[in-house]
């Protein structure tokens, strides 16, 4: 199996238009203009250079977070759940140290983390949702399973395997869930990942409460939040480009599409 061309051509917008090769693009941009533009060459050079060390930053990163951190806060009450959801996030290829075998990277172990503790809070039955987008022989949601009753001890009800998007995984898990009477769910991803998973999964129908795992603001502030790192530019990038695809579900939607 191969990597589809949609997910190929996503995966090169995205790798155009964040962090770090935006910056460094708008850098070479003004760096091309100097000699016919001195000044508008000069500034973008400015501006791609200091976005680039801003964003390193971990306060930098924050003002990307922050927005999309508070629309949706911790789990107060299970509520009338009748299953937990859980999402993918990829995986890490053929771990030395587990045989070779797939793995869930640290953001997914992060949300299976959380979805076992409100599964044995609630004994709520679990689906975990993802499918090959990159063209690997297993799908993200079987390896996610392995990953619950290995290092969990939670058993998993239903995989869902077909999913490449986000939009895949509300489609595909909605039609799954009702044709087990299912209407209410959970929906464990982290707080940057849970407002479009939160838009699309709405729009199935299916009566959606958000449970929200890894929040970042709320560490205690230090000096070294104002110190570039490769880090911080890393959650900036998967920030903006939650914001991005926020963006591009809107422009669809009035679209018709």
């Amino acid at each position: 199996m191969s990597m589809s061309l949609p997910v190929l051509i996503s995966a090169i917008a995205s790798s155009l238009l964040l962090p770090p090769v935006s910056p460094v693009l708008l850098y070479l941009a003004g760096a091309w203009l100097r000699r016919r533009a001195p000044r508008t060459g000069l500034a973008l050079m400015l501006l791609g250079a200091t976005i680039l060390l801003v964003l390193s930053t971990r306060i930098g990163a924050l003002w990307l977070v922050r927005p999309l951190e508070a629309q949706y806060p911790p789990l107060a009450s299970p509520g009338r759940a009748q299953a937990i959801v859980i999402l993918g996030s990829g995986r890490m290829d053929q771990a030395p140290e587990y045989g070779g075998s797939d793995e869930s990277t640290p953001l997914g172990m992060k949300r299976l983390q959380y979805a076992a503790h409100l599964a044995r809070q609630t004994g709520l039955p679990i689906l975990v949702t993802g499918g090959s987008p990159d063209g690997s022989p297993q799908s993200e949601a079987a390896v996610m399973a392995r990953n619950l009753q290995r290092d969990f001890g939670v058993a998993v009800r239903w995989q869902e395997t077909r999913s490449d998007t986000t939009a895949e995984n509300a489609s595909y898990s909605a039609a799954m869930l009702r044709a087990e009477g299912v209407e209410r769910i959970l929906l464990v991803t982290d707080t940057l990942h849970m407002p479009r998973a939160m838009r699309v999964f709405t729009q199935t129908g299916l009566q959606v409460q958000a449970a929200p795992t890894l929040f970042l603001d709320r560490a205690r502030p230090r000096p070294t939040d104002y110190l570039p790192r490769a880090g911080n530019l890393d959650l900036a990038s998967y920030a903006l480009r939650e914001w991005i695809g926020q963006c591009w579900y809107r422009v669809r939607h009035a679209l018709g599409h």
